[in-house]
């Protein structure tokens, strides 16, 4: 929502003696279950996260605020983007790196990369490094990057999903500790075009919001947002 409504909504709530707390540097905590209701500002973007914001910086909700709330804001539907629910999904099929290869390739996704998408620095290599081994990986950076990349492309064009009444339902291609800013899936940033999604923490959410990896989340659009 933009800051006139998110001011709106922080003062419903304090009427309601609801506390909204500021997401503050990682897009993550906003998912941890002990959190009710998180105000996140656009400049948390920019903040440890800034290569991943870029694609939030190039998408439609740059400038905007982002609500994660655990409590129904009825108030406030109008700007509902997503529901977001525990799922016990089982993927059918994960991606090789062949297949990734393939996908990031892909002359219709290539260009909706932003460019300070690949702008990494050796401080983050090696800091995505450590906590894919925290989740249990051993892949280097090289295969993270490109695992990374596949991922977002695949809620993009997907190859990988299942289909539910002739739909298709996008879902991450690879194990938690492979993956890097699920929140882009989870806040509607990448994938919106899709009614449903399926949405695995990535390493960042695991250790920051702890979430248990490789368990999904299903992302649903609001039938009226």
């Amino acid at each position: 929502m933009p800051k006139e409504g998110e001011q709106e909504l922080r003062e419903e709530l304090i009427k309601r003696k609801i506390k909204v707390k500021k997401g503050k540097s990682l897009m993550c905590p906003g998912l941890d279950e002990i959190s009710k209701v998180i105000s996140v500002d656009p400049e948390v973007w920019d903040g440890t996260c800034h290569r991943q914001g870029s694609w939030y910086r190039e998408s439609k909700k740059n400038g905007q605020y982002l609500i994660i709330s655990s409590l129904e804001l009825s108030s406030f539907e109008s700007y509902k983007e997503a529901i977001i629910t525990k799922s016990d999904f089982s993927p059918p099929a994960l991606a090789t790196v062949e297949v990734m290869e393939e996908m990031v390739r892909d002359e219709e996704f290539k260009p909706l990369i932003p460019q300070d998408w690949n702008i990494i620095s050796d401080l983050e290599k090696r800091i995505w490094i450590r906590w894919a081994r925290r989740s249990g990986s051993d892949a280097d950076w090289d295969k993270l990057f490109l695992t990374h990349t596949a991922n977002h492309a695949n809620f993009m064009k997907p190859r990988f999903f299942i289909e539910e009444k002739g739909q298709r339902i996008p879902y991450s291609i690879h194990i938690s500790a492979n993956l890097c800013s699920c929140c882009l899936e989870l806040f509607q940033v990448i994938g919106n075009d899709y009614p449903k999604k399926l949405v695995s923490p990535c390493a960042g959410a695991v250790i920051f919001s702890r979430l248990p990896k490789d368990k999904y989340l299903l992302v649903e659009r609001p039938a009226n947002p």
